[in-house]
């Protein structure tokens, strides 16, 4: 399993990059109401997530994700449940 520093600053560069904010992002504020990621950037985020953890993240589950905590705890979560699959 990966660290979870490392989940971290990896989710906050897919976040910065894909969802083109400029600014620090604070963990806990929301991407979309108080940060400005508009909806096709959160597609990018998404395809984007999946393709550096390997894994595919249901659309409700990340929906439901609106911050980068949100997003780091479902990466962990999607990551454990992989593993445990594959056991």
């Amino acid at each position: 399993m990966t660290d979870v520093s490392d989940v971290r600053k990896d989710v906050l560069s897919i976040v910065q990059t894909y969802g083109k904010l400029k600014g620090p992002v604070a963990a806990d504020r929301d991407l979309y109401s108080e940060l400005g990621v508009e909806s096709v950037n959160a597609i990018s985020i998404l395809l984007a997530l999946e393709t550096r953890f390997h894994t595919t993240i249901d659309d409700a589950r990340f929906i439901e994700a609106r911050t980068l905590n949100g997003l780091v705890d479902l990466v962990t979560a999607e990551e454990s449940q992989q593993g445990s699959r594959v056991a």
